[in-house]
Parts: C-alpha cells; structure tokens; sequence
C-alpha cells in the first residue's frame, strides 16, 4: 500500500490530447508580417421617523456593511489565493504568437531585432499607442533582443491564456507540489526523454498516458522497498538539444506545456533540463526560469552537453558557475514570491564536467541541489562511478541516473542488467532522486 495519501485523490481523466509537434531552432528570425497572421484567439427617510428607529437603521445598516466587507475581502484574498501560485507577474506579459519579432522602435516598419518565442517572459518598460495599436517596450534576458518593441495584440498577461487544460488552482494539488518537506518526506522516481524522440529515452516511446500508468508502477516499487519515504513520480523532459556547432533547438512551447499541464492534473513534477550547448549555464537557466511559476516544475542543465562538438567532447561546468545557476534561481523565487522548493539538478559521470568542484555551495535556499550520478552500463560499474561521484560533499542531496534496454544498435546505450529498486536504495549515499532514461 502507497505511503502517499495524495494518489487517492489523483483520478483526474486527461482533459486534452497531447499533440507532439516538433522543436524550435535558438533565435529563428520571422518578420512581424508572419506573427500577424496568428489570431489568438434604498427610500428616502423621512422627518417623521423617531431617535429609536433611526439608531436601529444605522445599527443595521453598519451590520450589512460589515457583512459586505467582509465578504469583499474574502473574495478578494480567494482571488489572491488563486493568482498567487504563479507568483507576482507585475509588469510582465507573455509571448502568445509562435514567434514574434522584436522591433527597434514601436512600429511594424521598423528594423527587427530578432523574434521571441511563444511562452517567453517579457518585462514591460513603457507602453504607447501607434496607429491605434498598443507596442510594448520590453526587456528580456537575450541581450540580442533586449529593449526592443513588441506588438501587444501578441502578448497576454495572464499566464492562464496560454493553457489548454488546467488553471492549475486545484489547492490540494498546489499544497502537495509546495510543501516545504517534499523532498524531505519522499524520493522522486523520474521518466527521462524527449517526446519526439525514442533513442534519447523512455518519454519519446509511449503515449502519455501509457507512460504514466508505467511510471507509477515504477514509482511503487519504490515506495513498497522503502518503509520510511514515499516516492513521487515525475517526467523529466530534455527542454534544449545541443546540435553540431553547439546550436540548442528548443521544445516547442505547446509541446512543453501539454506535459506540464497533464502532468499538474496526474500528481506528477515535471524536469526541464537544458543542455547548454554553447551557452553560458546562467543564460541557459533564463531560459527555461519562467517555467518555475508551475507548481510542479524543476530545473536541470547537463554539462555533458555544454559543447560546440557534441558526441565527441564532454562538456564542463565549474563550481562558481554552478553558485551563480542557483543564486538566479533563488533571486527569481524570491523576487516573484513563487513557492515551494525547487530543484536544480545537474549531471556527472566524469571528473572533469565538473571543474573546482570544492567551490560549489548548496546554501541557496529554496533552491535544492541535486547531484546526479549519470553513466550507463553494468551494475559494479554504475555503482563504482556513484562512489567517486559522490565523494563531492559540497552537494548532500543525490540522485542517480538508469537506462533502459531500447534497442541494440550501435550508439544506444543500456545497463546490463538493470539494477533493481533494493539495489538502487543500497546505494550509498542513497539517492533522492532517480531517473531512467
């Protein structure tokens, strides 16, 4: 029997179908022209009346007025309860065009700057009324595009529109997402991949509904070995795919969502890991910060990854950059007042993807730092690997990292055999988080 009382209450049917539609490649140019075409879719009192009547009334009166404020500010702080899981959104609006270019000035006719994909997070600077249309002066964290002009028939400022399935407001659901002792209570059972991808792990290989139902199986096994932590599951999605030359094409915004949202409705976290490619990890880390303001969501970069020659360099992170990745997390946590706990987990096989490892600091709170043992291959191996990964003190909280038998031509990697739920617990020091790829 589970040890977690919240999957009672999780029987909630998908409300969408989750359509799998393909990546985006990192700062596309689309004239404004392309954007526009997405249509987003009481009786007068009287001398007569006495001193007795007259003090009744105004009793009465101050009554219904207590009861009417009353009433107003409860509605309002339901209101507040509602908008707050998002966090604070003042002076931010959301791209809600697939893509939508960046001007230099408050015009259609003026030079573009670059495009911002759907979903981005954009501060607004000034706004102005041109041609009856209303522009944006916006920042963002891209200092290619940073200070331009949006259009912002293509923007909305609650985050709400841009869903399909969910508000998100289920308090249950957003009280177990935040609570302070998630991580302390349980350990999390993850499913790695992309949707549209077989080879890169279990996510690309089955619908997601079909993936769920493995995932909780999965997640039970750990929780019937463990009598002391339940376990929660949780599909980790590799958000940024390094190419030759180090270009990172993106999931798509749709794509992305559809997990989140079915995921929130299923009791399920959701990972979005980014690989870096040949960006600096904070400009990486801003691009997927946004995605924090989902109860359900946490964050992760490869340094595997972090390579304009990937498959045949390993890529590096060092400690300080590692600090920095956290303190941007926690200054935007803090900033935008969203709650709950997050996770920032970044992967390790080799020594050297991780460079001054003595630096590293897991002071960040919320931020919580997992260490990943990732590597494929046989158990006495994987557990060899885990040994000296984890002789990095700096980070207590660990995870570790399995790979399913897919398919036996060259280049697909596996553990054989897979190591069993008992094995992995035995691990030591024992992992918090597991994930199969």
């Amino acid at each position: 029997m589970s040890k977690k009382p919240y999957l009672a209450a999780l029987s909630l049917l998908l409300a969408s179908t989750i359509a799998l539609s393909g990546c985006e490649q990192d700062q596309e140019d689309v004239n404004q022209e392309d954007a526009n075409e997405i249509q987003e879719n009481e009786p007068e009192e009287t001398d007569e009346q006495n001193d007795a009547d007259t003090d009744d009334e105004q009793e009465g009166a101050e009554s219904e007025e207590s009861v009417d404020t009353e009433e107003d500010e409860s509605e309002e702080a339901e209101e507040e309860e509602a908008a707050s899981i998002f966090g604070l959104q003042e002076d931010l609006v959301y791209i809600s065009a697939d893509r939508l270019s960046v001007r230099a000035d408050s015009s259609e006719d003026s030079e573009s700057r670059g495009s911002l994909s759907k979903g981005n997070e954009v501060r607004v600077l000034d706004e102005v009324e041109n041609d009856d249309a209303t522009w944006y002066q916006i920042a963002h964290h891209n200092s290619d595009v940073n200070e331009g002009w949006v259009s912002a028939e293509f923007t909305v400022s609650d985050l709400n529109e841009l869903h399909v399935s969910t508000n998100f407001d289920d308090k249950e659901m957003n009280e177990f997402f935040t609570s302070p002792t998630l991580f302390e209570d349980n350990r999390v059972v993850a499913y790695y991949g992309h949707p549209n991808s077989e080879i890169m792990g279990i996510v690309g290989r089955h619908s997601f509904e079909d993936l769920i139902d493995l995932l909780e199986e999965t997640t039970q096994a750990y929780d019937d070995a463990d009598e002391d932590k339940g376990a929660v599951p949780a599909i980790y999605l590799v958000y940024g795919t390094v190419q030759p030359g180090g270009v990172v094409h993106k999931m798509n915004y749709d794509l992305v969502m559809s997990y989140i949202e079915a995921a929130y409705q299923r009791g399920v976290l959701v990972y979005i890991d980014h690989q870096m490619g040949r960006n600096h990890p904070t400009y990486s880390i801003n691009e997927i910060l946004s995605f924090l303001r989902y109860p359900n969501v946490h964050l992760a970069l490869d340094p595997e990854w972090r390579t304009e020659r990937p498959m045949q360099e390993v890529g590096h992170i060092t400690g300080s950059e590692l600090n920095g990745v956290q303190e941007r997390m926690q200054e935007y946590i803090e900033t935008h007042e969203i709650q709950g706990t997050r996770q920032f987990v970044f992967h390790q096989f080799v020594e050297k993807m991780i460079v001054d490892v003595e630096d590293i600091s897991a002071d960040y709170d919320p931020v919580l730092l997992v260490h990943n043992t990732s590597g494929w291959g046989a158990p006495e191996g994987k557990r060899a690997t885990h040994e000296k990964v984890t002789e990095a003190s700096e980070v207590p909280y660990k995870g570790f990292k399995l790979w399913y038998h897919f398919s036996d031509q060259p280049g697909v990697h596996y553990d054989n055999p897979l190591m069993t739920p008992e094995e992995v617990l035995d691990l030591d020091p024992q992992p918090g988080l597991i994930i199969y790829q």
